[in-house]
């Protein structure tokens, strides 16, 4: 344990802006860096060499992505997150995203990335999680969707014809509510913006054509 820590580019690591931790096979956590202390309000000192990096994200306990990578549980995702993946940053690594309850900071939506790191010989001699706040750009992308849904709906509204209309029982034109007699196909192409093409049925070709009969 104590190679892996000294292994580790801390200062690299904790001049990032990105929120990151990582954690042995045992699970326990041997890096939390500024970025990772800024956004979840828990020092270093108070998760280092411990096993409580899941308490900032969840009420209760249940695995991290790193825990996932480190134990190879990929099945438990589906009952773990709605949203995951492989992740971008690595071949061999998994990414989910999720809302979370922060005492701290209210409702975030969060994506997570977690890579496994390989020593020499192929072994997993730990396993680093990324952070990402996206709670502004989500925030973002559900007011599109509502205002999408909402226009949506007021287009249907308004393309849809209903209550009762006037019609000529001879020529079968429509009076709109100005009074104002118009032919059945413009009044729909106006009300629903359909278009029309005109023919003769069976029925009319004989009466209006009888010699071709």
């Amino acid at each position: 344990m104590n190679s892996i820590k000294q292994d580790v580019p801390s200062e690299y690591f904790n001049q990032s802006a990105v929120a990151t931790f990582i954690i042995t096979p045992d699970h326990e956590v041997i890096f939390w860096n500024k970025a990772c202390e800024i956004l979840t309000g828990i020092t270093s000192p108070e998760i280092l060499n411990t096993n409580n990096h899941w308490r900032p994200f969840y009420k209760e306990h249940r695995p991290c992505l790193v825990d996932i990578v480190i134990d190879g549980t990929y099945s438990r995702l589906p009952e773990l997150y709605i949203k995951y993946g492989r992740s971008k940053l690595s071949p061999e690594g998994i990414n989910a995203e999720a809302w979370y309850e922060s005492s701290r900071s209210g409702k975030r939506y969060m994506i997570f990335d977690a890579v496994p790191v390989f020593n020499s010989s192929g072994e997993i001699v730990a396993a680093i999680e990324t952070i990402h706040d996206v709670t502004e750009l989500k925030d973002i992308e559900i007011e599109k969707e509502n205002m999408i849904s909402k226009l949506n709906n007021h287009i249907s509204k308004n393309m849809s014809l209903k209550g009762f209309i006037y019609i000529c029982s001879s020529c079968k034109d429509i009076r709109n509510k100005d009074g104002v007699w118009t032919a059945l196909e413009k009044y729909l192409s106006d009300k629903a913006e359909l278009q029309f093409s005109h023919g003769i049925c069976q029925k009319c070709s004989r009466k209006l054509y009888p010699e071709l009969f």
